[in-house]
């Protein structure tokens, strides 16, 4: 990204100055570009093809990291977590909760600096147990949640209802279950659930809970075990005021800087306490972010070397049918660079006017798309499919379809300018 800025920056300049002090040789680049229409149209044509396939492709794998983020996010993980500081280090992860959750989090809430960015601030203490449905004689293993019902609406929204409705502030003996653990209970919207646990002191807890409702995250080994409840349900079936993890949702882009605030403000009261940003806790996102971005790599290096080769072969063709122009030009006092200066000013115009017609025509065709969107699979490790759009909003793709052929054409105007340049004057005008 650095030399892509670099080499624009050296594009810009070039053309800036060509426009203040050299505006005829300008004029005579531009007005060269359309002598030779046929070829011109053909390699704008080819640039033009490329760069709408990296606006496209661009756009829909900024989507697919966005919905990917959005759904990574509010499957109850937020953008930034707060453990205990021996939490990941110990497989009994009853025995590493913040014991001091409401204090923490009004003292967290009482800075300014933090409450500021802060969406959602929710407790969640995990467990796992085992559920029966003893009319139906079903038993299965499942992975349990204790979670504040209306921060939920917000850390568990991507969460999708089949049948039921979200978890009560009052009603604190109910449930709601994942589609296939609910498919594994036997269990529908009424019934009721025993649910057995070895609690936080080593002994055993146990309590019947109705099904509130059952969702479906998209996700299927979650979908396999996942069990919400109120946290305050939870906390007393594990007989702990303790929770797993504080999960905080931000109004903020500024990860990073919201995290390392936080941090700060840990250290400062010595806290026994790490904090944790959402991609250090979601390697599956870190995988499909890598591979899309690999794929959209070469796609990229395929386009410039197209645009290379193109603008290189069309210049090349201009020089061999312009050698008695070049050499007249030259016998009458024009200097190697001034002629080189020509050819390049040429490559990047023809760049220009491709990159700017890529982006229309990718826009438009964006738009269409847009209206009815990608029908897309699962995703692995998913079990519903999504519908993806072109995101034609992001300023990065928009900058580099934009770019990247003007800097390639510069490029590749390079090697057949300084050919020009140094034609052999008596050996030219002998060129028929």
């Amino acid at each position: 990204m650095l030399f892509i800025n670099l080499a624009m920056s050296a594009v810009l300049l070039f053309i800036l100055f060509c426009l203040l002090f050299r505006l005829r040789d300008t004029q005579f680049a531009l007005l060269n570009i359309f002598r030779h229409r046929r070829r011109s149209f053909s390699t704008l044509a080819a640039i033009m093809l490329g760069g709408v396939a990296i606006f496209l492709y661009g756009g829909f794998i900024q989507y697919s990291f966005w919905i990917l983020k959005e759904q990574t996010i509010r499957t109850n993980i937020g953008h930034v977590q707060i453990y205990n500081a021996g939490y990941f280090e110990s497989a009994k992860k009853n025995k590493s909760l913040i014991k001091n959750y409401a204090a923490l989090k009004q003292d967290i809430l009482a800075q300014p600096d933090l409450a500021a960015d802060i969406s959602t601030i929710s407790g969640q203490l995990e467990f796992t147990g085992v559920a029966s449905q003893y009319e139906n004689e079903t038993t299965s293993y499942f992975s349990g949640l204790g979670v504040e019902p209306l921060a939920a609406l917000k850390l568990g929204s991507f969460d999708k209802l089949i049948i039921g409705s979200d978890l009560s502030r009052v009603k604190m003996d109910e449930v709601t279950a994942g589609s296939g653990l609910a498919k594994t209970l036997n269990a529908a919207y009424g019934d009721w659930l025993d649910i057995m646990v070895v609690n936080a002191q080593g002994g055993q807890g146990a309590i019947s809970l109705k099904v509130r409702g059952i969702f479906a995250s998209g996700i299927k080994d979650y979908d396999d075990t996942a069990m919400k409840m109120p946290l305050t349900t939870a906390q007393r079936l594990m007989g702990t005021e303790g929770v797993s993890k504080i999960l905080i949702l931000l109004n903020t882009e500024n990860v990073s800087g919201f995290a390392a605030k936080l941090r700060h403000f840990i250290a400062q009261h010595h806290l026994p306490l790490i904090v944790k940003e959402w991609n250090n806790v979601s390697p599956f996102y870190q995988q499909v972010e890598d591979l899309l971005s690999g794929i959209y790599f070469f796609i990229k290096l395929l386009v410039a070397v197209i645009v290379i080769f193109m603008i290189g072969n069309s210049l090349t063709m201009n020089i061999i049918e312009r050698t008695r122009e070049i050499t007249t030009l030259r016998a009458i006092g024009l200097r190697p660079w001034h002629v080189t200066r020509l050819f390049i000013l040429e490559g990047i115009f023809i760049g220009i006017i491709g990159a700017t017609g890529s982006l229309a025509i990718g826009v438009a065709l964006a738009w269409l798309i847009n209206i009815q969107g990608i029908a897309m699979p699962p995703s692995p490790g998913q079990s519903q499919g999504y519908t993806a759009f072109i995101k034609i909003t992001d300023i990065d793709t928009v900058w580099f379809t934009f770019f990247l052929p003007i800097i390639t054409a510069m490029f590749a105007s390079l090697r057949p300018s300084l050919r020009a340049a140094k034609l052999n004057l008596a050996d030219a005008f002998k060129f028929s």
